[in-house]
């Protein structure tokens, strides 16, 4: 008996697996990108609260405000070393203030460990 030999092969059926890979490929990538999958999360009886930014401000005079009461860089310090160090803290200084208060209370945020630190300003318009 003789062998044919393949002159030929037929492709169609590649085709069709590439289209149904790429049909997957882009089905997960658009349930990625926009986060459409919906999920339901467990419950459970306990949880720890949410961390709160501590927010601390610096007045146009230099004088540092800890949760909207005048304290010293002391004081702040102190109050710091009992604040959980994944708290995430807020730093709202007057444009006018001299750069020095700023330059202290980051120093001292650093000293502490603190690693989550948000200056925050305004949108200009």
């Amino acid at each position: 008996m003789k062998e044919k030999s393949i002159d030929s092969i037929n492709v169609v059926p590649f085709i069709d697996i590439m289209l149904v890979l790429l049909t997957i490929v882009l089905a997960t990538a658009t349930f990625i990108k926009t986060g459409a999958i919906p999920v339901e999360l467990p419950v459970v009886s306990h949880s720890e609260g949410a961390i709160e930014s501590v927010i601390i401000d610096i007045s146009e005079d230099g004088i540092f405000y800890f949760d909207t009461t005048p304290r010293a860089l002391p004081e702040i310090r102190e109050i710091l070393l009992k604040t959980s160090r994944s708290a995430p803290i807020t730093v709202r200084a007057d444009r006018r203030a001299a750069i020095q208060p700023f330059a202290e209370l980051m120093s001292l945020l650093k000293e502490c460990g603190f690693e989550k630190i948000d200056l925050q300003t305004e949108v200009s318009g």
